[in-house]
């Protein structure tokens, strides 16, 4: 296998097998990610997604499962909260969990990384800023031994006028992140959530919404999670042929382009638009599309700094289409 190919997608897929349209029992998505565990591609995984609330559930199935194995890595999912009384209330009250959780199954299980999406109250910008002054005083809160490095994701909405909402929200967390105390209470730099599908195809994100949330992350120094709708590699017509579905592929080509050569927010729209799979040509010592390119080096720092993982209810769908594009042995 090339190395490009693998810098690419190494642990790019967060099983998320609990939510739609799967909505496996926890069971059937447990036993499902310590089987994709034992197979030859094992190595595309990520963590395993599951709600703060059914975390002591997850414990008792890993101890079964993966009783030999490193603890089984999970993003925990939040509640988030319909304003940001309730949103500070259930981050609170989840971080405690998590804390426990870890040091009651950590042998087994181990929670590093927290996705929540911000409350929909206040005006744009103004929304964020007492959810900042919150995070900000955290280290209080997790003076547990149950925190060694948790990275949290932050899902914002994209409904009505977006693109200053959206970048205060990158901003703020450019901010949370600079915090010198940082790295000494276990908290790992925040991220943004972007949400790439919906059951209803007009909540979609549009191409020019995620190239502007690549690029203001990439400018802002925030890694970015994708998650939903993101089964296959490259961007297509849906089953109906009415409306597009994003491809992680493409997404992932913008993000490490974005990272390694900085092109305009117009050149990223064209990838994330690009429906040809020969147009992602991935070389011995690097990656390729149009004129812009990426060595095996770049790529891997590019996941590791700014396009992190994507979360998906299938793992078997994104592995055969791979394979079927030849980018799999």
């Amino acid at each position: 296998m090339l190395a490009s190919v693998r810098a690419m997608l190494a642990g790019v897929i967060d099983y998320a097998g609990l939510f739609p349209p799967a909505r496996l029992p926890l069971e059937e998505a447990t036993r499902n990610y310590a089987r994709y565990l034992q197979e030859p591609e094992m190595w595309m995984l990520g963590r395993f997604v599951c709600p703060a609330a059914r975390l002591e559930e997850l414990a008792l199935l890993a101890g079964e499962l993966f009783p030999a194995s490193p603890p089984l890595g999970v993003s925990a999912l939040g509640r988030g909260g319909k304003n940001s009384a309730d949103f500070v209330a259930n981050l609170r009250a989840e971080l405690q969990t998590i804390a426990q959780f870890n040091i009651q199954f950590g042998r087994v299980a181990a929670v590093d990384a927290l996705e929540v999406r911000l409350p929909d109250d206040g005006a744009g910008p103004l929304r964020f800023p007492g959810i900042r002054e919150f995070l900000q005083q955290l280290p209080a809160l997790l003076e547990s031994p149950g925190f060694k490095r948790l990275t949290p994701y932050y899902e914002s909405s994209l409904q009505g006028e977006w693109r200053e909402p959206i970048r205060s929200a990158i901003r703020a967390l450019r901010s949370i992140n600079e915090s010198s105390t940082a790295d000494q209470w276990g908290w790992s730099p925040g991220g943004f959530k972007l949400r790439c599908g919906q059951s209803e195809s007009s909540a979609v994100p549009s191409s020019e919404q995620v190239a502007f949330i690549i690029a203001t992350c990439q400018d802002e120094g925030v890694s970015l999670k994708f998650t939903a709708g993101l089964h296959h590699p490259v961007r297509h017509l849906d089953e109906t042929g009415q409306a597009h579905v994003h491809g992680f592929l493409n997404l992932f080509a913008a993000g490490v382009l974005a990272h390694a050569r900085r092109p305009p927010q117009s050149r990223l729209q064209e990838i994330i638009e690009e429906e040809n799979p020969v147009a992602f040509e991935f070389l011995q010592d690097g990656f390729r599309w149009q004129d812009l390119r990426a060595s095996a080096e770049e790529i891997a720092a590019a996941r590791q700094k700014l396009v992190t993982s994507f979360g998906s209810c299938s793992f078997d769908e994104p592995r055969d289409d791979l394979r079927a594009m030849g980018l799999l042995d």
